[in-house]
């Protein structure tokens, strides 16, 4: 019975891409070792994995929406059924044809910056406007895709004058690769002009460094016609008006381990990367094994940075005790919550780290197979990583003993949510799990899971590379470590930039970003709380300082609002995008989430009934106690926040 299942299993994984085997794997792995299984059992077409929605974007892309007939064909060649087929198809959002001719950002910081005002002007002139949910461009926007291709970013190798600029996707929006190609044709042959990742000091982009004496100067914000003048400063040792001086100096402030070797030289060049501390803390993880790794991430006191806050070590530990040969990690690269970019800065400016963090993860579980479920709106990063797991492979770093696979998103803002994310990589709807089980015991195809975000594997990478006590030894008690801030909006100097946890945000927003003209805050993404900048003096960074506020720190993202602040669109707003995203698993976000909008809506207005402000205080308590996941259980949260704190705006106090 094993010998004819393993045939069987052979003529199938025959069929399939080399990448798009994990389903069988689970299956053949299951085989091997004699599990008690029938055939049926061990191969779950409900599970068809992501090569199914990789093969229904490209369907849709290229011939539009499939028949009934082409559906069956896809089921069959996916190993899958038709009504599956149909379940996705009716699920993700990009699995729609389209015919905009140009796609605008409406996440916070682009309407904080005036989306709504450009999409109008936009559809004036005759554009089919499409829209997303956050490009991860929050510091230049609004965001403007018109062409989505990704740019062949100029570069020249050379043994004269150094030169570094940024090829991020932000840094490209505001204007890096026109500095690059006007420097190009001003340097001699054997400069090197040499593409990073970004500083995140988005307000002095963008921005040209040279290596003079082996100390880097910075120029910035430059224009391509200020290259010849900066040039012949540099070149006879003269101040220019754009200089500002040494980049140490711009950083000194800072505290850099996950931004560590941010625009320091090619993401890509492993050598200059390994010279910058690079794999060194996977080096230290092989020598201290799987119960050396997670103490060491215990003493550093780091926390799940993709929101929940989360000890990684009770993660790690609980899927190391787990007894299976087959075991996953897998990076949470769903990067969805507006105002947050720090996972594609990561991806594009320091994709080792990345790689590095999930191979000490691998070392402390015992995984042989890992995933990055990447969005589709970050087409950039998926270039860079790609690359960079292809190099990881060709030095050894990767391979037999554990690999990573990129596996792109379809448009769904739940599948930032774990189970939903494991659901969606098993080319599901992306519909959110009961728990428990917990994916560290029952994850990607019942295996075994960890599933952390970006920024949390390159911090692992960092904590090992410089010890957990002297990690641990910065921020506060509960919140040790580091914070990754990405402030946007409405400020003079919109910037990411990584600190101890600490300090008033408050004061911290307005040192670092000019908050002269900002009157309110959001923070840790749309399901976070909304305050006044006043407030916001008061509060401390760290998890339970905004908790302690009835707020949370999610990913780090504070989007900020001038005076043009309209409350009452920005909460209906909030929850059109709650509704619209609700997975639709459980009652109590499916349909509270528009209830709510129902009643919002009317709030302050001549359609407002008698009851309406009662009952929408009953729904957020039954939607906050009983939904199934965060997107029902906090999509009260800026709305009860901002409907606290401006009532005018909505017609008087709440009952």
């Amino acid at each position: 019975m094993v010998l004819l299942a393993m045939e069987v299993a052979s003529h199938i994984i025959g069929r399939l891409h080399k990448t798009e085997r994990t389903t069988v794997k689970v299956w053949n792995h299951l085989v091997k070792h004699g599990e008690r299984m029938t055939i049926s059992e061990r191969w779950d077409p409900s599970r068809p994995g992501h090569r199914l929605l990789d093969a229904l974007k490209k369907e849709i892309h290229n011939r539009g929406m499939p028949s009934g007939e082409r559906i069956r064909e896809i089921a069959e060649l996916c190993d899958t059924t038709a009504a599956k087929v149909r379940g996705a198809i009716g699920y993700y959002a990009e699995l729609k044809p389209s015919d905009h001719t140009v796609r605008v950002c409406t996440g916070e910081s682009c309407r904080a910056r005036g989306a709504d005002a450009l999409i109008k002007e936009l559809e004036d002139s005759g554009e089919r406007v499409g829209e997303l949910i956050c490009a991860g461009l929050c510091a230049c926007g609004p965001a403007v895709l018109r062409d989505e291709t990704v740019p062949q970013c100029a570069s020249q190798q050379g043994s004269g004058i150094q030169f570094y600029i940024s090829q991020d996707s932000t840094s490209l929006a505001i204007g890096s690769e026109d500095i690059a190609n006007s420097l190009l044709q001003h340097v001699t042959e054997d400069a090197a002009l040499i593409r990073t990742g970004s500083r995140g000091l988005f307000h002095l982009e963008p921005t040209l460094e040279v290596d003079i004496e082996g100390k880097r100067h910075a120029y910035g914000p430059i224009s391509s016609e200020e290259i010849p003048s900066i040039l012949d400063s540099i070149s006879k040792q003269q101040s220019h008006p754009k200089s500002l001086g040494l980049v140490e100096d711009l950083l000194k402030n800072q505290s850099r381990y996950a931004m560590h070797r941010f625009g320091e030289t090619n993401p890509l060049d492993l050598e200059a990367m390994r010279a910058l501390g690079a794999y060194e803390g996977l080096e230290k993880a092989k020598e201290v094994g799987s119960k050396g790794i997670i103490e060491e991430i215990k003493t550093a006191g780091l926390r799940g940075r993709g929101g929940a806050g989360f000890p990684t070590h009770f993660k790690w530990a609980a899927a190391a005790a787990e007894q299976t040969d087959l075991k996953f990690v897998v990076a949470n690269a769903d990067e969805g919550d507006a105002g947050t970019f720090i996972d594609r800065m990561i991806m594009e400016g320091d994709p080792h780290a990345l790689i590095e963090g999930m191979v000490i993860c691998a070392q402390a579980i015992g995984a042989s197979q890992g995933k990055v479920y990447l969005r589709s709106e970050y087409p950039h990063a998926e270039i860079i990583l790609e690359s960079a797991l292809k190099r990881a492979r060709k030095e050894g770093i990767l391979g037999e003993h554990f690999d990573i696979e990129i596996a792109i998103g379809a448009g769904s803002y739940v599948c930032g949510e774990e189970t939903a994310l494991l659901e969606s990589l098993e080319g599901r709807r992306g519909e959110v799990r009961a728990r428990p089980p917990f994916p560290t015991t029952s994850g990607l195809y019942g295996k075994p899971t960890i599933v952390n975000n970006v920024l949390t594997f390159a911090l692992a990478a960092a904590i090992m590379r410089v010890g957990g006590q002297h990690y641990g030894s910065l921020g506060v008690e509960s919140s040790k470590g580091t914070v990754v801030v990405q402030a946007t909006g409405t400020l003079e100097r919109p910037a990411c930039f990584e600190i101890p946890f600490g300090g008033s945000i408050g004061q911290i927003l307005d040192s670092w970003c000019g908050c002269k003209d900002v009157v309110a805050v959001q923070a840790g993404g749309p399901l976070g709380s909304v305050f006044k900048m006043q407030e916001m003096y008061d509060i401390e960074l760290s998890f339970e300082g905004l908790a302690n506020a009835d707020g949370l720190l999610g990913h780090g993202g504070f989007v900020c609002y001038d005076k043009n602040f309209d409350a009452h669109k920005e909460v209906i707003g909030w929850m059109r995008f709650f509704r619209d995203e609700s997975c639709g698993k459980c009652t109590p976000c499916r349909i509270g989430t528009q209830r709510a909008l129902e009643l919002i809506e009317r709030l302050g207005g001549d359609m407002e009934k008698e009851g309406d402000r009662k009952l929408l205080t009953d729904l957020d308590d039954l939607m906050t106690s009983t939904s199934l996941c965060a997107l029902g259980g906090l999509a009260m949260n800026p709305v009860r926040s901002t409907m606290e704190r401006w009532p005018s705006a909505f017609g008087g106090e709440m009952q």
